[in-house]
């Protein structure tokens, strides 16, 4: 169950960062109640949280890592002309951030809640979801878009969530920046809350460790900002989309790769292709940060549905003589097409990071007709890696890029692992959609944040590369461009993770968490290379150690299984604070590594209750265990075999070398 005995390792840190904490407090003349309150809470308009602790908006991030922060606002009286000033952030060296910003969060009305979703014409069947999943029953209103609007009118007795944002740039100094913010409005006084920035002493890579794909489709940017498609004003508001998704750290574009290419039949019966459009909306993304994945949309129709005809799309085609536009069969019209696209992409330099999707989502009834089509694209287009969201394995080798539910990926995991080995050319994603429900994480509005927060936790404690979700920007076309609440077809908030602003995109609190999520599977990643490193140096004695063994243990306080994990966020930011420690502390001297089996994870049971303790230190350093000197093996091994206490112990390791002194402490569960 989620949240049982979570944090039994070695999870002894105070919780004293903003982001894991409330605070509040009120202003006696006016009223104005002010509190800080965790990123990963949701708000209401009618539901004012409040705490005791100091007020104070406090960050804790690596360089190049952006990290939020919150604040709600109230008051007993309506208040004219409210805003929020920022200053700039300086550290106590005179070094200045500049890069931070906020934004008042927006409300989205929810007439139905995700387990009401199951009428027929609808997406997924939520029949039942687990007690505590809902953060609140419909009718109601949740907060989750960051707001263009800088100067707004508080309604009496109405909470008003504010949201800050601070990008810390690669090569920040670390150390702790101080500034302020200030509420203003009319008829009141300056309320200022101060602000607290710790830079930690490392920043996170430039490039992206795992593929990150939303899918969006042009005709939703174009009709939303009443841009004509593929205009000038489309491109420049299609750039706009491609630097907001690459701040996101997404880095898989979603290709429309038919819709782009024009197609002509020129007067000899041959074909021709005109690339200028697909060229452009690829060279977009790239240019914005876009360009680790090329993920051409599909060639067949959806394999999902049992009883429905599977075949190819057409092709559209316009002959060069006459303009007239007609569509031919997929099977006359795409050969052609999809070998000129391999050889298009080879000579950009794009085939490697090329995907096509064959046909949405074949399952056990489906997956012959899947395989006939995918057959045709490796018949036509040998070069080009497939990909596909999937419900089963099994595939014979025609699928490169694997993508299952993570319901049907915990179901069947060493299968899906055994037939996408990354090492043998291929690779193993996961997605979400309306599904799954329950005790599966989601990024559903009416779900808490800390679902959306472990998702990519998930990536990297079980080796899989990849996420795909449809929605990025589905949805829109159910509104009047004023209200964009969920659509009416899905669970609430799973057609669309941002919204349509006046210049562009608009973000939403469910973007930027996901974005943390991507953060904390980059920590994840950088602890596993400082580790591999050090195990290079210490030489053949780390061997048994793996590279991969303290980081999983870390995440593993967390996250169990696909279905089992914790929600609590003083949990999560504590175990966040513990792996930015780790990656701090890991390579100074003296250097030292070692492993415990089992891991701090696993209750040690009495019979009696022993851990084995082998690491490695660099040569001359001396190590005690539990205040008792042990034998250092002369290539720097060493095997200890430790007595726990019924009550359970912490076990005490310190290594030492030419005065300086390492210490470290594991706790086990004795049951």
């Amino acid at each position: 169950m989620k949240g049982d005995g979570f944090l039994k390792g070695t999870l002894k840190l105070t919780l004293l960062s903003l982001v894991c904490l409330l605070a509040f407090s009120s202003n006696k003349r006016t009223g104005l109640e002010i509190s800080v309150i965790s990123p990963m809470e949701k708000t209401f308009p009618d539901i004012f949280p409040t705490g005791a602790a100091p007020r104070v908006l406090s960050f804790k991030c690596a360089a190049n890592e952006y990290e939020p922060a919150q604040f709600v606002i109230r008051s007993p009286k309506a208040i004219q002309g409210v805003t929020i000033a920022l200053s700039e952030l300086v550290s106590k060296d005179g070094h200045k951030l500049q890069d931070i910003h906020w934004n008042f969060v927006g409300f989205i009305p929810l007439d139905s809640n995700t387990p009401d979703t199951t009428r027929a014409d609808r997406c997924g069947c939520h029949d039942r979801v687990p007690e505590g999943e809902i953060i609140r029953l419909a009718p109601c209103k949740i907060s989750d878009p960051l707001l263009e609007d800088e100067v707004v009118d508080l309604e009496a007795n109405t909470t008003l969530p504010v949201w800050v944002t601070v990008h810390v740039p690669s090569g920040t100094p670390a150390g702790i920046y101080e500034g302020e913010a200030r509420v203003k409005g009319q008829g009141i006084e300056d309320e200022v809350i101060p602000i607290e920035l710790e830079v930690y002493p490392f920043e996170l890579p430039k490039e992206r460790n795992m593929y990150l794909t939303n899918w969006f489709m042009v005709e939703h940017i174009s009709k939303a900002h009443n841009v004509e498609l593929f205009s000038e004003k489309f491109w420049d508001m299609l750039g706009k989309y491609a630097k907001n998704m690459a701040e996101h750290r997404q880095n898989v574009v979603y290709t429309p790769w038919n819709q782009l290419i024009t197609v002509y039949r020129e007067g000899g019966g041959s074909w021709s292709y005109d690339y200028a459009n697909f060229d452009r909306f690829v060279q977009t993304f790239m240019d914005a940060g876009v360009d680790g994945r090329i993920e051409l949309t599909h060639i067949g129709t959806p394999s999902l549905l049992r009883h429905v005809e599977k075949g190819l799309y057409g092709v559209k085609v316009t002959d060069k003589k006459t303009g007239e536009t007609v569509r031919v069969p997929g099977e006359e019209g795409l050969p052609p097409l999809l070998g000129s696209l391999q050889k298009h992409l080879e000579e950009k330099g794009w085939l490697e990071k090329a995907m096509l999707h064959v046909s949405d989502e074949p399952n056990y009834y489906t997956i012959d007709d899947w395989k006939k089509l995918a057959r045709f694209a490796k018949k036509h287009a040998p070069g080009i890696k497939t990909i596909d969201a999937v419900s089963v394995p099994g595939f014979d080798g025609l699928l490169d890029v694997a993508v299952p539910l993570s319901l049907a990926l915990e179901g069947e995991f060493e299968l899906y692992k055994n037939e996408f080995q990354q090492g043998a050319g291929k690779e193993l994603w996961f997605y979400t959609c309306c599904i799954p429900y329950g005790h599966y994480p989601n990024r559903f509005l009416d779900y808490p944040l800390s679902d959306l927060r472990v998702l990519h936790w998930m990536n990297y404690l079980f080796d899989v590369s990849g996420y795909l979700h449809w929605g990025l920007t589905f949805g829109w076309e159910e509104h009047d461009g004023t209200n964009f609440g969920p659509a009416k077809r899905f669970p609430p908030g799973d057609s669309h993770l941002i919204y349509p602003g006046k210049e562009g995109p608009m973000n939403s609190i469910r973007w930027e968490t996901q974005r943390e999520s991507l953060e904390d599977f980059e920590y994840f990643t950088l602890l596993e290379a400082k580790t591999a490193a050090i195990k290079e140096k210490l030489g053949p004695a780390a061997d048994p150690i793996p590279a991969d063994f303290r980081s999983k243990e870390i995440g593993g306080k967390i996250v169990k299984t696909f279905s089992d994990y914790v929600e609590d966020v003083d949990a999560i930011y504590s175990v966040k604070e513990l792996l930015a420690s780790e990656i701090i502390e890991i390579d100074k001297e003296p250097l030292f590594l070692f492993m415990t089996t089992p891991n701090t994870n696993i209750p040690v049971k009495i019979g009696p209750a022993v851990i084995k303790l082998q690491g490695v230190v660099e040569e001359g350093a001396k190590v005690k265990v539990n205040g008792v000197e042990v034998e250092i093996l002369p290539d720097g091994g060493f095997v200890e075999i430790v007595q726990l206490e019924i009550d359970g112990q912490v076990v005490k390791i310190e290594v030492e070398k030419d005065g300086k002194k390492k210490t470290i402490e594991r706790e086990f569960e004795v049951i």
